[in-house]
């Protein structure tokens, strides 16, 4: 009997060790949402001018897709634009239109959002001038775009919630009357779809869901939801992931969990935008690697 005891004994021990040892799971496991490539952009490319960080994107008219690019630390942005052929959503579907233009109000360009008819007067892009780490600002610029969707003139305004990161544009919320969405570090803003942003804004919530340290990017929003992106920086694990954040109007977890791989700190999500029912996010590929759209499975 002593002789069983001992052995149930060592066996108990021996389970509770292997327990101790056994690697903790992360608190937060990532769904990965990535899916194919649609565009790859070398440095080399015509549509990037010589600036190799990718920052901002939205889609715009006809599915074109608008993309700033700038040198390091948000130097020196340019507006490109990416015409869609019509064919089916693959690697070839967009083609650069021409020479990016060059647009120094842009500033660092982290987001970009889109309104047909911004202040009934035409369809525009407003960009956010600052990011919310090192390159801050309360200013937006106008840009105001032609009827074929080409870049037109551009103004500068001065939001009143401070210092924005995350800003986008959504036609068919509040019952289709259209309205922004801004985030402010952890704090979510909204602004009717019509009238002026110098006036308007509502703080709704100012805790939103964020697992860690990630860094604040771009913003997508549609009729019911609003999707936050959040990248890989210096403080990352190299086995770290983007994240994507799921939200309502109100600012309430639609879904936390929604992981980008960062690939050991080399692909760096940016924004996230759709066209119809499909979603791509804007990748920064780092150590020279060329920069992509892919498909977002949402």
């Amino acid at each position: 009997m002593r002789k069983l005891v001992s052995v149930a004994s060592a066996l108990a021990l021996s389970i509770a060790i292997a327990i101790a040892i056994a690697p903790t799971a992360t608190a937060y496991a990532a769904t990965d949402r990535s899916g194919a490539e649609r565009l790859n952009i070398p440095n080399s490319s015509a549509c990037k001018a010589g600036r190799t960080v990718l920052q901002g994107m939205v889609a715009g008219p006809g599915g074109q897709l608008y993309i700033v690019f700038t040198k390091a630390a948000g130097a020196e942005p340019v507006l490109s634009r990416w015409l869609r052929d019509g064919s089916a959503w693959d690697g070839a579907s967009w083609t650069c239109a021409g020479a990016p233009t060059s647009i120094p109000t842009l500033g660092h360009g982290n987001d970009l959002a889109y309104n047909a008819n911004y202040l009934g007067q035409g369809p525009a892009l407003i960009a956010t001038q600052g990011s919310q780490s090192a390159f801050l600002s309360d200013k937006v610029t106008i840009v105001r775009l032609n009827a074929d969707g080409s870049i037109g003139t551009t103004a500068e305004v001065r939001l009143p919630i401070g210092n924005i990161s995350g800003l986008c544009y959504s036609a068919t919320a509040a019952g289709g009357a259209g309205k922004y969405a801004a985030r402010r570090l952890g704090s979510l803003w909204t602004h009717p779809g019509s009238g002026a942003l110098t006036s308007g804004w509502m703080l709704v919530k100012s805790n939103l869901t964020s697992h860690d340290n990630r860094s604040d990017q771009g913003i997508d929003c549609s009729e019911n939801y609003i999707w936050n992106s959040k990248s890989i920086n210096t403080s990352t694990p190299a086995t770290g992931w983007n994240w994507v954040y799921q939200y309502n109007w109100s600012g309430g977890d639609v879904e936390s969990d929604i992981g980008v791989p960062g690939n050991n700190l080399t692909d760096e999500i940016e924004d996230i935008t759709h066209v119809g029912s499909e979603f791509f996010v804007a990748v920064n590929r780092n150590d020279g690697l060329a920069d992509s759209v892919k498909v977002f499975i949402e």
